[in-house]
């Protein structure tokens, strides 16, 4: 028997105080507990041998503080009077599991894991370790599951609709076979799993993993920079997914589908323990899916399969092996539209939302994509850990299609010229991508006098392989695009190959010190570069290496009342291929983001607010060379500057809220074509959006009945970033605001009482408003969806 000795000021028992209380041995955790808590606790010495404990980062009373150290570890805390003691839980001959190993359920929330409602506390993605979302000193906006669930997306770039400064529209949305965010107004956003990179083919050539979001834990975005941690990026920050993992916790989950334009599917999700011990734990995630679209002929048919399995020998080692299987079959169509017809009036009216512009029989998208991988964690001591992220993963896609032209021509019979008859061009792509990646981290935590560090040092390998072929179609039959005749041929020529490999090796450090309130980060790396391309076509072949320095560092001071306050700056590179007019290899792209901000969180409540400012700037962009015709230069600029802020809270266990705004500015500093102080095309200076969830509980009729509301607003954005002339007048796209709502029944909480049974309908665009969401110029307009209902059935044993 041992006992605590109380050391600091005592605190009652509901008094709630900070603790920074490092995963570990458990004995050694109560102990620092029991000294800044201020309270005397016994503790007999058997009970604890040999357990170990999540650790305690937050603000807690002293029972949710005991909780969440013991979670795990079989044993609970019992006050009598001024004294606490611990005895065996009442279920302790359950199976337990130690709550920081990766994949497992615990009480507390697993960074790398699964959100209890739509609040998360904890990240991974900002800092590569378990850290408080208060505690990183740059924006991090997180999507969880229950929001994705509520929310009823379809798909990722659906998930991130009411996250502040991520702005959607555009070709990738309406074609709806990959997924290309715009964060801080700067595109694409690049898209990582489970903290790896995912394969890339470049814009609207496809060659892209599309993420199946019922795959998905929780999505999060880290604003900015992102350099330090995860190597070459454009500077507008990433995307990172978080798969589902085995868990403790059995999980027994069929969902049923239906929904608007023949949409019908069924998703399954189940796993738990294979053996008594729980050293084997094993997920298993479907689904098949097949809709129908708003556009006429295009439809979409998905199959996915993501097993895994973890092996927990012991407690200080961890082993996850997991795959993934998706195949996509679709005929799709971009639907790029003039804005004479779409934002203006044509003189033959407006654009259909239905016009299919492409051929049926012709228009066809296949997609083939696989991932295998593993992630390892070993503690060797109370200090350090050894971690090993890595992941192989290949997309094999073809597509095919004519896609819209950038000129309006005569009419065939009347000879005039009356904005009826487009142009278009036809496309045949394959593509096949391959991406190793391997991320090994060493962590350390210890104390330097008054000081706690994290310390990571990381090195990690990424190598990305994509071959393309394309064959075109410069001048597939017009189409009248008011009364569409399809049935036309195509001939496809003029091939095209390229071969193009980059890889990337880097070396990286981060220290995250604490004293008292203070955090500091500090981050640095150094990356070498290849980027190997060839056109086995034409013989074309460059060879570009280079390497780089990103560095990064940011401080918060957190305050008792739950206020974070801080101020960072973070670099990012992203290699550049091709050669300037002396031969000359093009250097990296570099950006740089400051950014001041102030987080919230409540102590007690969930519910986190999270306030920002930022200046992001990218230089080095291609450009034309002005005394070099037919080259490019590297002194193009832009900068974009703005303001977010997001609130989310369950203020009680019946109401859900989020709100969201942006206001961002976005222009070219520097540039030879023209576009020196304009805006980029198809960026909104400001969006906002909120959604309302309210669930009746307790002893009511209308007990299990859930209704929810949202709206999304986003102002007039520039339709095109070149100056204007009388053929091609610059121009702005109307502000539009979108509702969308939700209602739910679980009846399990109903008078009829069908436990784990629930029903949920989602729909978007409830008023069916006819809006154009986004131009790029003035032929590159793209409706946004009409009303889609989408209907669900789940049943949870």
């Amino acid at each position: 028997m041992f006992c605590t000795t109380a050391q600091a000021e005592p605190a009652s028992i509901d008094d709630v105080r900070q603790y920074d209380i490092a995963a570990g041995q458990l004995d050694q955790a109560l102990n620092q507990f029991a000294t800044t808590a201020g309270v005397l606790l016994s503790v007999d010495a058997q009970l604890t041998t040999g357990k170990s404990t999540q650790g305690l980062h937050g603000q807690f009373n002293i029972p949710g503080a005991l909780q969440r150290l013991l979670a795990g570890s079989g044993l609970q805390a019992v006050n009598s009077g001024n004294a606490w003691s611990l005895q065996l839980a009442p279920d302790s001959a359950t199976l337990q599991l130690d709550a920081t190993l990766i994949g497992a359920r615990s009480i507390g929330e697993n960074p790398w894991g699964p959100v209890d409602g739509i609040v998360a506390t904890r990240s991974a993605t900002g800092s590569k370790t378990d850290s408080a979302l208060v505690e990183v000193p740059q924006t991090i906006n997180v999507v969880t599951a229950d929001e994705i669930k509520a929310r009823g997306a379809q798909s990722v770039t659906q998930a991130l609709r009411y996250t502040p400064g991520i702005t959607g529209g555009g070709f990738s949305d309406r074609v709806k076979i990959f997924d290309e965010p715009t964060s801080r107004g700067i595109s694409p956003v690049p898209l990582y799993l489970d903290g790896l990179h995912l394969p890339y083919g470049g814009g609207s050539t496809g060659g892209a993993l599309q993420i199946e979001p019922y795959s998905l834990e929780r999505i999060e975005v880290l604003k900015g920079p992102a350099s330090v941690l995860y190597g070459q990026n454009q500077p507008g920050g990433i995307v990172n997914m978080v798969s589902k993992r085995p868990t403790l916790e059995p999980i027994h989950e069929v969902a049923l589908k239906a929904g608007s334009y023949d949409q019908m599917g069924v998703g399954v999700d189940v796993g738990g323990p294979l053996d008594e011990q729980g050293t084997l734990l094993y997920r298993l995630t479907g689904l098949v899916n097949d809709s129908n679209s708003s556009i006429d002929y295009a439809q979409q048919k998905r199959q996915f399969l993501a097993p895994s399995l973890t092996w927990l020998p012991n407690e200080d080692t961890s082993l996850t092996l997991f795959a993934q299987y998706q195949r996509d079959d679709a005929v799709p169509e971009a639907q790029g539209l003039p804005a004479l017809g779409t934002v203006f009036n044509n003189p033959n009216g407006k654009i259909s939302r239905d016009l299919f512009l492409g051929e049926p029989g012709v228009n066809d998208y296949k997609r083939n994509q696989y991932a295998l991988g593993y992630e390892l964690s070993h503690r060797l001591n109370d200090v350090w850990t050894l971690k090993q992220n890595a992941r192989y993963a290949v997309v094999d896609d073809h597509y095919t299609a004519p896609l819209h032209g950038y000129r309006f021509v005569n009419n065939p019979v009347t000879g005039a010229n009356d904005k009826r008859y487009m142009t278009r061009y036809g496309v045949d792509w394959s593509q096949t991508n391959k991406v190793f990646g391997v991320d090994n981290i060493a962590q350390a935590e210890f104390d330097s006098g008054p000081l706690k560090h994290t310390l990571i040092t990381g090195l990690d390998y990424y190598r990305f392989n994509s071959k393309f072929k394309g064959l075109y179609d410069y001048n597939p039959p017009i189409i009248d695009i008011f009364n569409p005749v399809h049935g036309q041929p195509l001939n496809f020529g003029n091939l095209y190959r390229w071969d193009n490999t980059i890889t990337q090796t880097g070396l990286y450090m981060q220290d995250q010190i604490k004293l008292d309130q203070w955090v500091l980060v500090l981050g640095g790396r150094y990356d070498w570069t290849e980027v190997d391309n060839k056109e086995p076509v034409s013989g074309a072949h460059s060879n570009v290496r280079d390497s780089a320095f990103t560095g990064r560092a940011g401080l918060v001071y957190l305050f008792d009342n739950g206020l974070a306050p801080f101020i960072s700056y973070a670099e990012s590179f992203q290699p550049v291929s091709g050669r300037d007019a002396s031969g000359k290899p093009f250097e990296a792209t570099t950006g740089k983001q400051y950014e001041i901000g102030l987080k919230f969180q409540p102590p007690g409540q969930q519910s986190f607010v999270q306030l920002s400012v930022y200046q992001l700037d990218q230089e080095n962009m291609l450009t034309t060379d002005l005394d070099n015709p037919g080259f490019n230069g590297q002194t193009g600029a832009v900068r974009s500057t703005g303001i977010e802020l997001e609130g989310k809270a369950s203020l009680n266990k019946s109401l859900d809220i989020i709100a969201a705004v942006s206001r961002n500015d976005i222009e070219y500093t520097k540039d030879n074509d023209g576009r020196q102080g304009n805006h980029l095309a198809g960026s909104s200076p400001l969006t906002a959006s909120a959604w309302v969830n309210y669930t009746f509980l307790g002893e009511t009729p209308l007990a299990g009945f859930g209704a929810g509301l949202g709206v999304r607003y986003v102002r007039s954005s520039p339709g095109t970033e070149y100056p204007g002339t009388a053929t091609a007048p610059s121009f702005d796209v109307p502000s539009f605001t979108v509702y969308d709502a939700r209602l739910s029944y679980d009846l399990g909480q109903s008078p009829l009482g069908l436990k784990g049974v629930k029903v949920d309908m989602n729909v978007e665009n409830l008023d069916d408003k006819k809006y154009v969401a986004n131009c790029t110029s003035n032929w590159d307009c793209y409706y946004g969806d009409g009303r889609t209902m989408t209907t669900s059935l789940t049943y949870n044993w």
